[in-house]
Formats: C-alpha cells, sequence, structure tokens
C-alpha cells in the first residue's frame, strides 16, 4: 500500500504539497522530518507535517531521499507552529524553515560547466567571457553562479554567461548545493577484543596499545602524546587486527560565558517568598497557569526565577527563560550557569554559531537539555516535557520580531505555556499596559515586589528642563549643569555612571544654512547622521554611508551646519570637561563586531570604565553595584514618535535606565534632562509611580480605543515604483472598506484607517505606505487581511503583515 505525505517548502505560499514515499523510505517518513522533493525542475527541502490515506490529486511524484534520522520537531511542537504561521499570516513551509536551525537544508543549484568538445573560438572572446571559461576549465564538475561571482569578486558576469551558453560554449545542470551545517563526526580507535598482542611491536605501538587497553578506545586527538602523528601508528595496528576504526557523532559546544560579579548569599524577603510559594503551587498542580511578576527595579525578580525553574527541573520537567537581547547581558548567563552548576544550558540566540545551535536544537529534542536560556528565538526550542516558560522584562520591544514572521515571543509564549499545560511568569518593573489591563481583569495572577531588595532606597530623581540651560546664543547644551556636577561628584566618590542617549553617531544630521538643504539618504526618506570617527555620513536603516562634504551639495555652500547629538558627539563633550575620565561607548557601531558589548560589559563591571554611555542597550538587566549616577540626555526622544505608545515607551525607558542606579550599598541618583519637564509621562518616572502611569494612559487609550481596548494589524505595502505603488494602495484602501461594508452585518466593525504614506516614506528605495486594521473583534481583523491579501495577490505591491504591531515607522 502506497504511503503520502503532506510537505510544507520554504516557499510564499500557504498551500501543502502532497508526495508518495517510496517502499524503500516508508519506515524513515516521520513528522517532522526534512524530505528532498523534486519541485518543478529544482530539487528542495520539504518539511514533513503530516500522512495521507490517499492523495488529493493525480500525478503525485516520489520525495527523493528523507534527510533526517531522527524528527526536528514533534507534532506537538508543529501544532504551535502553524498556530503562529496563521496567526501572522506567514507560510508554514517560511515559518518551519525560520525556525529550524539554518544552514542544514539541501537545495537546487545550476552548475556551470564548459561544453563537451568545446574548441577555442576563432575570434578572440571579450576578457569576462574567457575569464569564466578559464574558471570553468579549472573545475570539471562545475561552479554555481555564486561561486562564480564569488571567484570574480563579485563582477557582473550574467551577460556574459548568458552569451556562453547561447553559444553553446557553456552548459548549465541542475546539482544541489550541500547544507553548510552538518552533524559533527570524530574518528574513533577501539581495541578489538580476544586477539593476541604479537611480540614484534615497535615502542610507539606498544604504548598506543597499552593506552588502548586501559581506555577501551580513544580519538586521534589522544594519542599525540604517544605519536605526532598518530595516524600511520593506527593503520599499521589495524593491518595487524588489533584496532578498529569508526566513527561518533561529537557535539560542538558553545563560549562560556566570561565571569562577572555575582551575589551568591542571597535570602529571599517576604514577598519574594510569597511568590515564590504561589509559583511551586502552580508547577505542583501541572496545568496552565499565567503570572504577572510586577516588581519595582531591583527587586529580586531573577531569584524568584530561578527557585522556579530549579522546580521545574526537579521535577523531571524543562525550562524556558527568555530575556530581551541575551548576547547584551553576559552577566545574567553567568548567574545562571552558577546557580545551575552540573545541568547543561541551551544558549540561543542569534550570536551563536548555526553549527551549535544545530547541536542543541537536537539534543533539546532527544531530552538530554532540559533547560533553555535565549532571547525571542529560543522560544521555538524543541523541549518535549515543558513545565515553565520564565519572560523576563516582558514590556521589552525586543520580543517582537520586525522581519519575516512578525511574531511577539511574550504573546507566543503565553499560547505554548497553554498548549503544553505549563506555567508562565511574565516579569517586569514597567509592565506592557495590555499585560498588566489583563492582570487587572484576572486573566492573569499578579504578583508583586514592591520593595527593593534589604530595602535599599530606589535612586532619587531630578528633572532637569533644558529650555531654562540655553546659552546666550539660544544653543541648548548637551550636558546641563547639574549633570556635570553630579559628575565630578560621583567621580570624586569613586563610584562609577551610567548616561543614556537613545541616538547614536555624533550629530543626528546635517543642513546648509544658505539654501536649507538637509542631507538626506538616497535611498531612505531619513536625514544622514554625522560619525565623526570614521569621518562619515551614514544612513541607519539602509547602512548608506558616504565622506564626510566640505561643501553643499546643492548650492556649494561653505557653512555645513550640524543639529542634534548622538552618542559620540556626547562622549566628546563629556571628556572636553573631563579630560582624565575613562569613558566607553555601548552602541551599535561599538558593538559590531562580536563579543565587543562583553568586553565592554566586563571592564565596567571591573571598575576600568567610570562612565558608560550607550543607547537602549544600557538600560537592559544590566546589575552593576557600583553606578550611583545615571543620567538621562534626551528624555523626549520616544515622546515625538508618530505612535501611540510613545508615552508608554518613554515611561518604560526612563524607569528601567532610572533602575541602574543605586543596586548596591550607596544611595543613587539620577539626572532626567528634557524640554518636555511637566509631561505625566516624566512625572510618573520620577515618583517610580508605574500604577498611577497605568491609569494615567488607560483613559487616553479608552478614549481613542486603542490597544488593550482593540487589536490592531497594519498592512505595510511598497513598491519600487511611487506612482504606480500610489495608485494600487489606493485601490487596495478602497477594497478595504468595501470588504468592511460587505461583512458588518455579520461581524464586529473593522475601522480601516489609511492607507497613508509610511512615517519613514522611503527605504532602500522602496515608497512605503501602511493601511491600519482596527477592531476590538480579532476574527473579523483577520478575516479581513486575509480577503485583503487573496485581492492583492496579483498587484506588484509588496504588502507585509504585523499583527499586534509594536513599530510604527
Amino acid at each position: 500500500m502506497s504511503m503520502y505525505v503532506k510537505i510544507a517548502i520554504n516557499i510564499p505560499t500557504e498551500s501543502h504539497f502532497t508526495y508518495s514515499v517510496p517502499q524503500a523510505l516508508s519506515g524513515d517518513a516521520a513528522v517532522g522530518k526534512r524530505a528532498l522533493v523534486p519541485f518543478g525542475a529544482r530539487k528542495l527541502t520539504g518539511y514533513i507535517i503530516g500522512f495521507l490515506s490517499e492523495p488529493d490529486f493525480d500525478d503525485i511524484r516520489d520525495i527523493l531521499d528523507i534527510l533526517d534520522s531522527e524528527p526536528l520537531f514533534s507534532s506537538e511542537d508543529l501544532a504551535f507552529y502553524s498556530w503562529a504561521s496563521s496567526y501572522y499570516h506567514y507560510p508554514l513551509g517560511k515559518t518551519l524553515h525560520d525556525i529550524l536551525p539554518g544552514g542544514i537544508d539541501l537545495k537546487s543549484d545550476r552548475l556551470f560547466k564548459v561544453a563537451a568538445g568545446h574548441k577555442a573560438p576563432s575570434n578572440p572572446l571579450p576578457e569576462g567571457q574567457r575569464k569564466i571559461l578559464d574558471l570553468l576549465g579549472a573545475a570539471p564538475k562545475g561552479l554555481s553562479l555564486k561561486r562564480l561571482r564569488r571567484l570574480l569578486s563579485g563582477s557582473p558576469i550574467r551577460r556574459d554567461l548568458a552569451a556562453l551558453l547561447s553559444a553553446n560554449r557553456v552548459i548549465a545542470e541542475e546539482g544541489l548545493e550541500q547544507p553548510e551545517i552538518r552533524k559533527k563526526t570524530e574518528k574513533v580507535i577501539t581495541l578489538v577484543a580476544g586477539r593476541s598482542v604479537p611480540a614484534r611491536l615497535s615502542a610507539v605501538q606498544q604504548r598506543v596499545l597499552s593506552y588502548l587497553q586501559e581506555k577501551g578506545t580513544a580519538c586521534f586527538p589522544e594519542l599525540r602524546p604517544f605519536a605526532c602523528n598518530p595516524s600511520p601508528v593506527v593503520h599499521r595496528l589495524m593491518e595487524k587486527g588489533l584496532v578498529s576504526l569508526s566513527e561518533r557523532e561529537v557535539y560542538r559546544s558553545s563560549e562560556e560565558s566570561p565571569e562577572m560579579s555575582i551575589l551568591n548569599d542571597i535570602h529571599l524577603n517576604d514577598d519574594q517568598a510569597a511568590a515564590c510559594g504561589e509559583l511551586e503551587s502552580a508547577l505542583s498542580s501541572r496545568r496552565f497557569k499565567p503570572f504577572l511578576l510586577h516588581g519595582v527595579t531591583g527587586s529580586g525578580k531573577t531569584e524568584v526565577y530561578f527557585h522556579a525553574i530549579k522546580q521545574a527541573l526537579n521535577s523531571g520537567g524543562g525550562a524556558l527563560y527568555l530575556v530581551p537581547e541575551i548576547g547584551l547581558t553576559p552577566q545574567l548567563l553567568s548567574r545562571v550557569r552558577n546557580r545551575f552548576q552540573g545541568e547543561e544550558i541551551a544558549v540561543i540566540h542569534s550570536d551563536i554559531a548555526r553549527g551549535i545551535r544545530y547541536d542543541f536544537w537536537r539534543r533539546l529534542q532527544r531530552g538530554e537539555i532540559r533547560l533553555v536560556v535565549g532571547a525571542r528565538s529560543a522560544l521555538f526550542a524543541p523541549l518535549p516535557n515543558l513545565r515553565l516558560i520564565v519572560i523576563d522584562e516582558e514590556h521589552d520591544s525586543s520580543y517582537k520580531q520586525d522581519v519575516r514572521m512578525r511574531y511577539h515571543a511574550r504573546d507566543l509564549a503565553v499560547l505554548r505555556a497553554k498548549l503544553q499545560n505549563a506555567v508562565i511568569v511574565l516579569g517586569s518593573a514597567t509592565p506592557d499596559m495590555r499585560t498588566f489591563y489583563q492582570a487587572r481583569q484576572g486573566k492573569y495572577d499578579c504578583l508583586s515586589l514592591p520593595r527593593r531588595v534589604e530595602n535599599r532606597p530606589l535612586p532619587q530623581v531630578r528633572i532637569v528642563d533644558m529650555k531654562a540651560e540655553r546659552e546666550e546664543t539660544g544653543r541648548i547644551p548637551v550636558l546641563s549643569r547639574a549633570l556635570i556636577t553630579a559628575l565630578e561628584e560621583t567621580l570624586n566618590d569613586g563610584s562609577q555612571a551610567l548616561f543614556f542617549l537613545n541616538r547614536r553617531g555624533f550629530h543626528t544630521f546635517l543642513f546648509c544654512p544658505d539654501c536649507g538643504t538637509v542631507l538626506f539618504c538616497p535611498n531612505c526618506a531619513v536625514s544622514l547622521t554625522l560619525h565623526a570617527e570614521a569621518n562619515r555620513l551614514q544612513c541607519h536603516y539602509c547602512d548608506y554611508a558616504v565622506k564626510t562634504p566640505s561643501l553643499c551639495p546643492k548650492c556649494g555652500g561653505r557653512d555645513i551646519q550640524f543639529y542634534g547629538a548622538g552618542t559620540e558627539r556626547l562622549e566628546k563633550e563629556i571628556l572636553s570637561h573631563f579630560p582624565h575620565i575613562r569613558t566607553a561607548r555601548m552602541d551599535r557601531d561599538t558593538t559590531a563586531r562580536k563579543g565587543a558589548h562583553t568586553r565592554i560589559l566586563k571592564s565596567f563591571d571591573r571598575g576600568e570604565i567610570d562612565l558608560l554611555i550607550g543607547t537602549q542597550m544600557i538600560t537592559k538587566g544590566h546589575d552593576f553595584h557600583n553606578v550611583t549616577l545615571v543620567g538621562v540626555i534626551a528624555a523626549d526622544t520616544a515622546l515625538n514618535l508618530p505612535d501611540f505608545r510613545s508615552a508608554e515607551k518613554t515611561f518604560q525607558l526612563l524607569t528601567q535606565v532610572s533602575g541602574r542606579g543605586g543596586r548596591g550599598r550607596k544611595e543613587g541618583q539620577v539626572i532626567i534632562q528634557t524640554i518636555n519637564p511637566d509631561h505625566f509621562a516624566i512625572q510618573r518616572a520620577k515618583n517610580h509611580d508605574y500604577t498611577g502611569f497605568h491609569e494615567e494612559e488607560i483613559l487616553h487609550r479608552k478614549s481613542l480605543g486603542y490597544p488593550p481596548f482593540s487589536r490592531l494589524i497594519i498592512l505595510q505595502l511598497s513598491s519600487l515604483n511611487e506612482e504606480r505603488g500610489r495608485r494600487e494602495v489606493e485601490e487596495a484602501g478602497r477594497m478595504a472598506r468595501a470588504f468592511t461594508r460587505e461583512e458588518s452585518s455579520r461581524t464586529m466593525p473593522v475601522e480601516v484607517i489609511g492607507p497613508a504614506e509610511a512615517p519613514i516614506a522611503k527605504i532602500k528605495g522602496r515608497y512605503r505606505w501602511q493601511i491600519m486594521l482596527k477592531s476590538d473583534n480579532l476574527q473579523a481583523l483577520h478575516f479581513l487581511t486575509r480577503r485583503l491579501l487573496t485581492s492583492a495577490a496579483s498587484r506588484k505591491l509588496e504588502i507585509k503583515v504585523d499583527v499586534d504591531p509594536v513599530n510604527f515607522m
């Protein structure tokens, strides 16, 4: 009887495909394994997602091979992945490709070869064609287009290659590009039992044999103390029948996190103990239970997480601990490894090498590892017996992915916990408005940590109105007098400081006062930022860069002026006041190299840096006990964004960065520089008053009908042609309103806002628009979105769906 499988393929379609399984492969087919399948003229890697007893159409093709000996995900995992795919309107095949470890798939690839019987042409060939022929002549098995481009230093070769193909001097054949990541193996030497040792052995052979008699097996590096090159020795012993050679799989290991200062002698206070008790009871019930752990900065939320993780592991279950941007918090990894010594930990985030991630994934699926620590993508790790999920700093926007499948890890984590009957803990000092609202509605149990550990005081916060700091020229300085004085006192006290400015670079933009020209990126509708150290202007969206001009490119004016300040300029300004201060910057420019952020934080932890200047990176989870001063250079940055969450984001940023100060024995102080000192978000942050902020902000949300009183989906539409794109976007808006009128009698109404030009109207050469769909009926929102996507499929617009959006730019 024939076997048929459903296959999801990494292409932009919601459909799955049916294939038959040859008899020889029927015993290997299973949900969660990858299969090599024919797809048109190509061969692609697909994912087995189910079985059929009968084919659903004629002319079924056979799969070519099963690529895994063990499934990469279970049926339980697939149910979770499928739900995410549907909710975020992203094809399942692409979802599985993005979720699974990268670099493991086989794929079809055209290989170019010199045609058989090719003779040298009578007339000389153009140089480009001649170079291609020379390279192909030296590679009888053929070269891919990617390889040819690399060998020719990225030169444009399509025209020359097409000419050679047309003249039958070169042929193209379909081949397979091998995966970049595979199982790692090593050769193992094993002593053959029952063989008598001959008398005539060399001294080296005897030493190797003695070692094997003691150990039983060994790999080649172990034998190097006995022979610089063990291979010939082993092969002679094999010829004598004394040893055998085999292969075994070995796991790649991640780099150990650097040791940073950790407090080990920790005693729970009454609030922490009460929270732990509630979590222990929930874990014992083995039922889904969601909690919000609301604790002020420095209240010891991490200790509560650790106690819950320990109980989950002790009960034989698995635990998943998510933090925002784990690569920025090496201190956390030190604490986890210190607390759970002897427990293998899978650390999963974007900086982990793909081979290590692949090994972690398979070991988790086998149940060999039970604790995962990671950033948002770690949510999809296949933990078979998941008992606990912890989402630290659950409010953080890093949990929302803005490319490919635009999922929110926090929201999906709640669903995964529900599917697997696990406990989930969402922790924050500044919870997301929706999370706190749900807790107040009784959907989450709320655990409170209202005090810092050891009853340490929260830092005193002072607001400085920068309008009152204007110089005689009318210019507002980068640093206020109060902040300069406070930094001087901090340095004299032997303490450290953090300065937060959420803009990198030297100046925000350059302009010509003669003609008013602002220097913009040619690919994006944003101004270029000056990076003084590199003497270049750079776009922070497409990375376009150009040397800083000395003349205005439009009028030739020589008086180019600068506006605004970034972290680079802030550092220079501080050094002008304090020439001997030891500073470091932590932004995307200084942490581009792997491990750079870890080196900076480790130096700061050791006291080798007096002042750490940074963007949002420095606000997240760091626990430095000698920081007594926190300076916020421009508190208004987030307030001016075209986003209904701007007040919430401002309050969260100010509260989180303020919380980095005064976490040790010395009291901390925070100085917030602003031109909006009376804004309620800034005033509530000054008083560490989350509840007051929530009550004030929730009234604004309710009056405007924004979340949590509604749900949003944004359609991001873009085109390379501005006029044609605008016409098609307007038609999409008309369709949306027409569909809404048709469905209004059967469903709750959906409000269609737009289409409107996106706040950043052009990125990487694409013109951008947005249509916002708003309703308190989530089902109606998804129904309308699917109708629009189906209707617009034939148009030349690129449409990306963002469900529950966080970024409106």
